[in-house]
């Protein structure tokens, strides 16, 4: 593993990046399966909840293609080819914003619905044979114009003309405008302070109990500012605060229940090290990165990546993906190197907290060492910043020598990233048996 001296974010740049959510934010859908941004601003998270970090932001005309959804969050695909998760309690799915639609006809009495869902409410019931205009199609659902506004039927019971028309999208944003935005709501944790600005010192404008509902108006750093069920408003630290769609803060007791956080090391154009035919370390720490992530997920863990593409991450944010999502294990890939090639051989356990991360890298070595053709260098301390910023259990590995041609036919092998993928898997549930969580 080879460190470049790295620009590092400040404080500051880094509390900024992670701008909540604004009580004003919407996104309407498009027409090819996109996502728009019509407000000023919406932030895109790491994952589908509150608690993950904010990987970005989208300014108002953005689009986003939509690629699933997760309970209450769409996944979807920003500029780059980089994947997020925005809440869908922000996105208005009855705004129409195209022009052209296509004709089709209803093949049974059909229930008109104002989102993509069985259970969501019924606008009005369609007869059958009734031509209707289709503004686009995705997972079983059509949205369609529907008394100037956008509404949504199962696309099983319409059968397309082949025809197409025009409809006008002002008049269905102006019915939709009239819609009444979607509420976020959360529930305290523990009896709370609710104070007047963001802050552990600000002054206290009321104190409510453990289990109260608030409504939450937006969101500053760690804070946010909500609304109490008596009409107050104020900030409240949001680790007090359950939001839906969040991670729970309940340490995991089995893999199944865990959430890992996976971080393959260097990427974009920090390189990391070269093997002795110039192959990068960043292209082998992803891989490796992704077939563990996949065995965990076999496994049932919600799996959290600090990278999940070539690019460049600073070393500063990694840690602090685990610190939002409560990450029960933050694993670290990275391949050693040495001045000379050819000189040294073997994978390490690197820990730096004893009481919090040794359990963790010793469970993850016996396993890997149970399995692998290289040689176990066993654990050891090691200060690096991933480890050394980390609140949650962490370990840093280092899967063999990159500069080594013995072990680097080991590293660009599938078979050895399965091989310790699987190892990975063994030894978190030997882990979590042995009573070991946050």
């Amino acid at each position: 593993m080879k460190f470049k001296q790295l620009h590092r974010w400040p404080l500051m740049i880094l509390l900024a990046v992670l701008i909540g959510i604004s009580a004003a934010t919407t996104v309407v859908l498009a027409n090819n399966n996109t996502l728009t941004v019509t407000a000023s601003v919406v932030n895109v998270r790491f994952g589908p909840g509150l608690s993950y970090n904010t990987m970005g932001q989208v300014q108002k005309g953005g689009n986003l293609t939509i690629l699933k959804k997760q309970n209450s969050w769409y996944q979807v695909r920003l500029a780059g080819n980089r994947v997020g998760w925005v809440a869908s309690w922000l996105v208005h799915e009855d705004a129409a914003t195209t022009s052209a639609a296509k004709v089709a006809r209803t093949t049974t009495n059909v229930n008109v619905r104002q989102y993509a869902s069985s259970s969501a409410k019924q606008l009005g019931t369609l007869s059958s044979g009734s031509t209707v205009s289709v503004l686009y199609q995705s997972n079983g659902w059509s949205q369609i114009q529907y008394n100037n506004t956008a509404a949504w039927v199962d696309s099983s019971l319409l059968q397309l003309t082949g025809a197409t028309t025009t409809i006008n999208p002002t008049q269905t944003a102006i019915a939709t405008a009239k819609a009444t935005t979607p509420t976020l709501k959360a529930t305290t944790t523990l009896a709370a302070n609710v104070r007047q600005t963001a802050g552990l010192n600000a002054a206290v404008v009321t104190r409510i109990a453990k289990g109260a509902t608030v409504t939450v108006l937006s969101q500053s750093g760690d804070w946010y500012h909500v609304r109490t069920a008596d009409g107050k408003t104020g900030y409240i630290a949001s680790w007090i605060l359950s939001m839906p769609g969040a991670s729970t803060n309940k340490a995991a007791t089995k893999l199944s229940e865990a959430t890992i956080v996976i971080d393959p090391g260097h990427g974009g154009n920090d390189t990391g090290a070269l093997s002795t035919s110039g192959k990068y370390e960043k292209t082998y720490t992803l891989q490796m990165a992704k077939a563990v992530g996949a065995k965990l997920e076999a496994a049932g863990a919600k799996v959290v990546y600090t990278r999940s593409t070539d690019t460049y991450v600073d070393l500063a944010p990694r840690p602090v993906v685990a610190k939002k999502v409560h990450a029960d294990a933050f694993i670290s890939f990275h391949f050693d190197s040495t001045p000379n090639a050819n000189t040294a051989s073997g994978f390490t356990s690197y820990y730096y907290n004893a009481s919090k991360d040794k359990a963790l890298a010793t469970n993850l070595n016996k396993a890997l060492g149970s399995n692998l053709s290289l040689t176990n260098r066993g654990i050891a301390f090691g200060n690096y910043e991933v480890l050394r910023d980390n609140d949650q259990p962490s370990v840093l590995l280092e899967m063999g020598y990159i500069n080594d041609d013995h072990d680097f036919k080991f590293i660009e092998s599938s078979t050895y990233q399965q091989t310790v993928a699987a190892d990975i898997v063994n030894g978190m549930n030997a882990y979590f048996a042995a009573g070991n969580h946050q």
